[in-house]
């Protein structure tokens, strides 16, 4: 199991939209909206690494109002 945060990035005024779109996917453990450099953080879960590149590159990437994301990955 990969657990990691992912921190977004979003269009000026659309935090709270893109909000609810990362909560609907569902390897999405619990997303908030933050302040700080990054808009939003996010807490996923996937089975291996590339599921987690999957998740990252094709679900919540391809969220409309995306900008960047980082993702850092749980040691222990």
């Amino acid at each position: 199991m990969v657990e990691a945060y992912l921190l977004i990035t979003t269009a000026s005024g659309t935090a709270r939209d893109v909000l609810s779109d990362v909560r609907e996917v569902e390897a999405v453990g619990r997303a908030n909206v933050i302040a700080g450099e990054f808009d939003l953080i996010a807490t996923v879960e996937a089975d291996e690494t590339q599921e987690l590149l999957t998740l990252v590159t094709d679900e919540i990437q391809s969220i409309e109002a995306v900008g960047r994301t980082r993702t850092c990955i749980v040691l222990g």
